[in-house]
């Protein structure tokens, strides 16, 4: 990638040029409407202070917090825009970065903007900069594309890394010039050898952020790669950079730490959790194992062992509708009857169709009404439309006030709901639509009527309230059947990596390292269809949760590892 500071950074003077058009208009010489505007953007250019001033922030729809605007500041002013933004996982390297580039746009020094970002994420960066930052994107989602769009405010190109290490996508962005590219989960890039690195090596731009929690993880190695990507030459050449800093046992042996904390810093803006003083609030969470009437259990076992017989050999489709209907059977007979209907489970569609309240709706009524005796609201989330129409039915009937949020709502409708929530009902029933981007902050209390086998989806959902500028203790209440699959993945997940006490982002790096290709839900269906019977499941799990518990420890030694090498944040 081509080396290039930032031009006008500071108005010192005016370019060359532009001082040649002023002087014509001073002598009273006629000049072109084009020669004319030019002098009018480089006016407005040069007018603009420093970057010790955020010009952009007029323009943000929220207010960063003070060390995110620093970074921003750091990255832009000592690192020339090109930096690796290290900030340990849930203090916002997405708000930082989207700083830089905000910051770059109002200055015109960035209308060409690309952000590679892992798959998962493409459409929160989108929602990021939509709803914060009020800049547009457009998401490229592979295949051929042609940037012929580069007009006024351009929109900011956002592709995964994936799509756009392959051809033809891989081509277009090759052959393009960049003002500013960013990538998201950098760590990706630190083996020199693999597409994606290639990929970054050869395109061109003039200012690059790296974004990654844990940019070193086992080798010394890992480090001199990303930096030689952000500033090439910035630690010497391979051999010299080993003859300088490797020990003989790995990183805990690195030699003359000091000299390469130093130069590390001058690429690279990194922010413990514990140097932070504004954190989120406490959340605490509980799970009510619920024990089904023995008419309900039953159903259960009949679905489980019916998908288990079946799934064995299952093709793609049936696969996919076996695994809805065990995920259905899970959170309500009311979504079980309708999935079962629609498979042609014809006896299994009439049981539950015949059970009309279960345990676990009369759980939730408890805590309802427990939450409602102290005044707070409650959010409450399923997965299936069937378990909303059905828990929208029971609130009706006992008198209880609640709106309701799906993503087949019209869009005024979804407005009207969280209004109404937020000024007058004490309940939101929701799918996993719900609130999505949004500000929910003045609820602090949730409950899962069901749960997602994707523990992502369980965080995702809880972040729709504890997040930035929540002021509450957040209480989050689990409802799950006992014996029953979200029973036992629960359990995995609160034994082995005490998941509700992660802070937003570590699972993603927890189960980033279980594999490449890992899918939770894939796994732990798999390996029920695998099973010949129940202790044969739970063992498959536990192994599962054994390889979870090592990735966890993983993750605290590669991040212990970074603040070894890096050292504290840099100083202005």
């Amino acid at each position: 990638m081509s080396k290039v500071g930032p031009e006008c950074e500071r108005p010192d003077a005016l370019p060359e040029a532009y001082r040649a058009l002023l002087q014509q208009l001073e002598a009273g010489r006629q000049v072109t409407v084009d020669a004319s505007a030019l002098v009018e953007e480089a006016l407005a250019v040069w007018a603009k202070p420093g970057f010790e001033t955020i010009a952009s922030l007029a323009r943000l729809r929220f207010e960063p917090f003070p060390y995110q605007l620093e970074a921003a500041q750091v990255a832009l002013r000592r690192m020339r825009g090109r930096a690796i933004l290290a900030d340990e996982v849930g203090l916002g390297k997405t708000i930082e970065a989207a700083l830089v580039l905000s910051e770059l746009r109002v200055r015109s020094l960035a209308r060409r903007v690309l952000i590679l970002t892992p798959p998962g994420l493409l459409e929160q960066w989108q929602q990021e900069l939509d709803r914060k930052f009020a800049l547009p994107s457009l998401l490229v989602q592979g295949g051929s594309w042609e940037p012929t769009f580069w007009s006024g405010e351009d929109p900011v190109v956002i592709a995964s890394l994936p799509a756009s290490r392959r051809a033809p996508l891989r081509d277009v962005l090759v052959a393009e010039a960049w003002d500013l590219v960013i990538v998201d989960e950098a760590h990706h890039l630190k083996n020199p050898q693999t597409a994606s690195a290639r990929l970054v090596r050869q395109l061109q731009s003039r200012y690059l952020l790296l974004l990654t929690a844990t940019p070193v993880e086992n080798r010394l190695d890992d480090l001199f790669q990303l930096v030689s990507l952000v500033r090439p030459g910035h630690l010497g050449t391979p051999a010299a950079f080993r003859r300088r800093h490797a020990g003989l046992s790995g990183i805990e042996s690195a030699k003359n730490l000091a000299e390469l904390q130093r130069r590390t810093r001058e690429v690279m803006v990194r922010h413990r959790r514990s140097e932070v003083a504004r954190m989120l609030p406490r959340r605490l969470a509980e799970t009510l194992r619920i024990r089904p009437e023995e008419a309900e259990a039953e159903l259960y076992r009949l679905v489980a062992d019916g998908v288990r017989e079946r799934g064995r050999n299952g093709g793609a489709q049936e696969t996919l509708e076996l695994r809805n209907l065990l995920r259905a059977a899970g959170s309500s007979p009311a979504a079980l009857a309708a999935v079962a209907e629609a498979a042609g489970w014809a006896e299994v569609a009439a049981r539950a169709g015949a059970i009309k309240e279960t345990e676990k709706a009369r759980a939730l009524l408890e805590l309802l009404s427990r939450h409602r005796e102290r005044g707070e609201k409650v959010l409450v989330f399923t997965g299936f439309r069937r378990t909303l129409e059905y828990l929208d039915s029971l609130l009706a009937e006992r008198g209880m006030g609640h709106a309701i949020y799906h993503g087949s709502l019209p869009h005024q409708r979804k407005e009207e709901s969280i209004r109404s929530f937020e000024r007058d009902l004490p309940v939101l029933l929701t799918t996993e639509a719900g609130g999505e981007g949004r500000n929910l902050q003045f609820c602090h209390v949730m409950i899962n009527f069901d749960l997602p086998w994707n523990p992502m989806r369980i965080e995702q959902r809880l972040g729709r309230i504890h997040r930035v500028g929540q002021t509450e203790e957040v209480l989050l209440s689990n409802l799950v059947s006992a014996n029953t699959i979200e029973d036992r993945i629960l359990s995995v997940l609160e034994a082995r990596i005490n998941l509700f006490e992660l802070v937003v982002g570590e699972l993603d790096m927890i189960l980033g390292r279980v594999g490449e290709d890992f899918d939770f839900e894939t796994t732990i269906f798999r390996a029920h269809v695998q099973s010949a019977h129940e202790p044969e499941f739970q063992s498959r799990l536990e192994e599962l949760g054994e390889q979870l518990a090592r990735a966890r420890s993983g993750y605290l030694e590669s991040r212990g590892k970074t603040d070894t090498l890096i050292g504290g944040s840099p100083e202005e």
